[in-house]
């Protein structure tokens, strides 16, 4: 990928330096960037760097970890998701949590925060966002607020042993538990104290290094210091378990914060019912254009991810697991969909979707496997075309980071050195060569020593033949008629002696030469020319291959340096390739921007369901709630008639505004949300141990304790699990302590055939009853218009629905007639089959008991009622 392929005005200061790239590198400021990188000294750890890829490049093997799988192997495996320590902490009601990822190596802490005693909400959440592969805790701590934990591990566990295939599972969380003793908050404190992080000062003395954690830490977050400090102290004693590279050392590149302030809450049952993503779909197992993707069709997922690069995949994931109440950083995004959705911009849209193609993941993780035997010529390749799109990405965001903010953040991560990357890989890896030997090689004309070397070793043969003939002529007898200088690993230089005109002489028989050993007639001794090229040559190939692993070291060590910008940099590219999937799935099927405001405010003008208009044709409906309109909805209705995913589109509608998106509407106003709640009737879970109705208990409680008046709670079928006059009841309480709440209520949308609720509840402007459209045709049968209006149904039509799925006639009647019956008060009639059956056993009763008299005409009645059908008249 050229440069010149893309229309686009570089920067003052990018120019300079192209223009500097450009020149002769010998007289200008790269050259001495360059070689301050690669002639600098090298320290006592590199040297022992490069002893040891030595001696795995010459034994062929890699580390391997305990349990006898392979560290590259793992790494490989790792390259496309996280593996996450989390450790929690809980002191007064108050949650303190930190975590490490292993393949980033970054921190993130969490200040302490207020989470409930009952629910444990946040404690979910951070849990759920994080995905841990390790919990960690100590012994001792709230029993309610352990046990919360565990039970959160035990469903993650029985969701991964559900999974079709151990390929399609995410990560297993494994629970720690510490003992307490040990890791006291003063323990964890002082470990906190001599935290080294890589972007901290060099060479900064104790007490400067304490004001710069100071600068970054709240140590009066006692909580938040304890669970770090846990973490640290974890990650120094299980390092060699834990680690991608367990005989190097954790390394620190820098140190963030958690947020959850401004966060929408929902809940795993939630995203799993509105068909949002699962947690066991996790982007790490999506293939681009691979059957694998298919099995996330009819999430939200799979129709917003457009996405062109792993990473942007990867900031959807946690985009969409983590939506958002920040108004400025949702119009932030709203407004880079704008840009992409404008016709004159449709050059810069394919401009940036054909950069974001060649943007990979750059980790800690992988930059290790460059130090040796496992990079591969591929790894290279990724990470020049990475930064090299990078700076492309830049250069065509700068004519326009005046109106977008995202743009100007791209644009201002682009460092110089970050050029000096780019270009020092450019100038030192020779891709061809290296894909060809599979391993680093480095161009010509870069090192002056590595070039004489190579010299050496072309002009070696000759060299060689030379010093044979040397020895032929002033060391070995006139019997030796044939010998040639070779280089044995391990020995060095020997003359090989082939021919003898007589029987050869004993080993030590020729003065000057000490034999080794003889092969198939071949003698091998160590002569004085031999001995001259062990001492002035050696093995040139090890010290070609020791060279070349020097350079390599420092240009890893010097991209390393700078990995904090350029990780940066990926993460803003990952959140552009977001947006413009967004964009894309916005011009692809029609979606608006929506309004989105802190009022207390629903208003969406012919809405649709994103995922259900793509399988039939869709009839849109408006949302209203809020600002003079009702607050809780109570939809009545036909079976089928579209209730269950009216409920679910509200929900999705309001839940694309708070990642960002646009939504499939004509035109949307959504008030910020602090939670989404849904109560939607699924499969019993084992693993929750309750049944279905248990489960939809737990839903209502909490949407009842949870909800906010900026809350969305949605209610699908509550009260069915059980008889109808409990469930009435149930719905009717539920219903009438959302009103007693007045300007306090939250939205609440609630389908139900229980259609006598309305009657229980006072009249009150705050409900408001809907129903779906529907007309009755000659034969009975149901025609839905799938149009929401104002206004409730007596009847469900369940006997219609039914006649229409294809249920038999007999059995549809046999139900009108039970119906009927119930709804008078009296008991239905026996089934015909049944009363015949009956009849049958009442003759027989009759003549086989003797000294019975009975009357013939009578007999024969009987007979008539059990041969013939109950509506044979006679």
């Amino acid at each position: 990928m050229e440069s010149e392929n893309y229309t686009v005005t570089a920067s003052s200061s990018a120019n300079n330096i192209i223009n500097k790239l450009q020149e002769n590198p010998g007289k200008n400021v790269i050259q001495s960037e360059f070689e301050a990188m690669l002639f600098g000294e090298s320290s006592d750890e590199d040297t022992e760097t490069i002893n040891k890829m030595m001696q795995e490049s010459s034994s062929g093997n890699l580390p391997t970890e305990h349990n006898g799988t392979s560290n590259a192997k793992r790494i490989e495996n790792l390259e496309n998701r996280d593996e996450i320590i989390l450790t929690l902490m809980w002191l007064n009601n108050r949650l303190g949590a930190a975590y490490y990822n292993i393949v980033t190596s970054e921190l993130f802490v969490m200040e302490d925060i207020h989470d409930d005693v009952i629910n444990f909400n946040i404690t979910k959440m951070l849990i759920r966002q994080c995905q841990p592969h390790y919990i960690v805790t100590i012994f001792g701590i709230f029993d309610d607020f352990l046990n919360c934990i565990k039970k959160l591990v035990m469903a993650d566990a029985m969701e991964d042993n559900q999974s079709s295939s151990s390929s399609d599972r995410s990560v297993q969380t494994i629970l720690k538990t510490l003992p307490k003793k040990e890791n006291n908050y003063e323990t964890c404190y002082h470990r906190v104290r001599c935290l080294k992080l890589d972007s901290e000062p060099k060479d900064a003395e104790n007490s400067e290094r304490v004001t710069f954690l100071n600068a970054l830490l709240d140590f009066k977050a006692h909580a938040m210091i304890h669970a770090l400090g846990l973490l640290l102290r974890f990650i120094d004693k299980h390092w060699s378990t834990i680690a991608l590279d367990p005989s190097g050392k954790a390394s620190f590149i820098s140190l963030n914060y958690i947020t959850l302030e401004n966060l929408v809450m929902i809940d795993d049952d939630s995203y799993k019912a509105l068909n949002i993503v699962q947690t066991k779909y996790h982007p790490s197992f999506f293939k681009f254009g691979n059957a694998s993707t298919k099995m996330q069709s009819g999430s939200l997922f799979a129709l917003l991810n457009c996405c062109q690069s792993r990473p942007g995949v990867q900031f959807l994931w946690k985009t969409i697991r983590r939506p958002t109440r920040d108004i400025d950083v949702l119009n932030q995004r709203f407004d880079v969909i704008d840009f992409f959705l404008d016709p004159t911009n449709q050059s810069v849209v394919e401009n940036l979707t054909t950069c974001l193609k060649d943007i990979y993941r750059l980790t800690s993780a992988i930059l290790s496997r460059y130090l040796g035997p496992r990079a591969r010529a591929s790894d290279w390749q990724r990470l020049h075309k990475t930064v090299t799109n990078i700076i492309y990405i830049a250069y065509i965001c700068e004519n326009y980071d005046d109106k977008i903010q995202l743009f100007r953040k791209i644009v201002n991560i682009i460092t110089d050195e970050m050029h000096y990357v780019k270009y020092f890989i450019e100038l030192i890896v020779d891709f061809e060569a290296s894909k060809r030997e599979n391993t680093f090689i480095v161009r010509s004309d870069v090192d002056p020593q590595l070039d004489e070397l190579r010299n050496l070793k072309h002009a070696l043969p000759q060299l060689l033949t030379k010093m044979g003939e040397k020895d032929m002529q002033d060391n070995l007898p006139i019997s030796v008629t044939s010998c040639n200088m070779v280089y044995l690993p391990n020995i060095g230089y020997v003359l090989a002696i082939k021919q003898w005109n007589r029987t050869p002489p004993e080993a030590d028989d020729i003065p000057g030469l000490e034999f080794k050993f003889a092969i198939n007639g071949v003698h091998y001794y160590k002569s004085p020319c031999a001995r001259e090229l062990d001492s002035s040559i050696g093995d040139i190939m090890s010290k070609i291959t020791k060279r070349q692993s020097e350079i390599m070291l420092k240009l890893v060590r010097y991209i390393n340096k700078h990995a904090n910008s350029i990780l940066s940099a990926i993460q803003l590219c990952a959140e552009l390739d977001t947006l413009l999937s967004f964009s894309q799935v916005a011009r692809n099927h029609n979606y608006v921007r929506p309004n989105v405001v802190k009022s207390q405010v629903i208003a969406v003008k012919q809405g649709r369901h994103p995922l259900q208009e793509f399988h039939t044709t869709y009839v849109p409906n408006d949302i209203y709630s809020g600002q003079g309109k009702s607050l809780v909805k109570i939809i009545t209705g036909p079976n089928a008639c579209g209730k269950s995913i009216y409920l679910k589109q509200v929900a999705l509608i309001v839940f694309m505004a708070h990642i960002g998106c646009f939504v499939p509407a004509e035109s949307a106003t959504i008030g910020v949300m602090t939670h989404i709640l849904t109560q939607i009737v699924t499969i019993d879970s084992i693993s929750l141990d309750a049944s279905a109705f248990l489960q939809t208990l737990r839903q209502i409680n909490m949407a009842l304790y949870a909800s906010t008046p900026n809350s969305l709670v949605i209610m699908d079928e509550f009260g069915k699990g059980t008889s109808e006059t409990n469930g009435l009841s149930l719905l009717a309480a539920v219903l009438d302590s959302f009103v007693e709440r007045a300007v306090y209520c939250p939205h609440v949308f609630a389908a139900t055939h229980i259609h006598r609720v309305t009657k229980l509840l006072p009249e009150n402007p705050m409900i408001e009853a809907q129903t779906f459209e529907f007309i009755t045709n000659n034969d009975e049968s149901l025609a839905f218009l799938y149009r929401l209006v104002v206004g409730s149904t007596t009847c469900s039509f369940a006997h219609s629905v039914a006649k229409s799925a294809g249920l038999s006639e007999q059995l549809i009647k046999r139900s009108l007639e039970v119906f009927k019956n119930v709804k008078q008060g009296t008991l239905p009639s026996r089934i015909p089959e049944v009363q015949r059956k009956d009849t049958v056993k009442h003759i027989i009763e009759r003549v086989v008991v003797p000294d019975v008299d009975f009357d013939l005409e009578e007999l024969k009645s009987w007979v008539r009622q059990a041969i013939l059908p109950s509506s044979t008249k006679f």
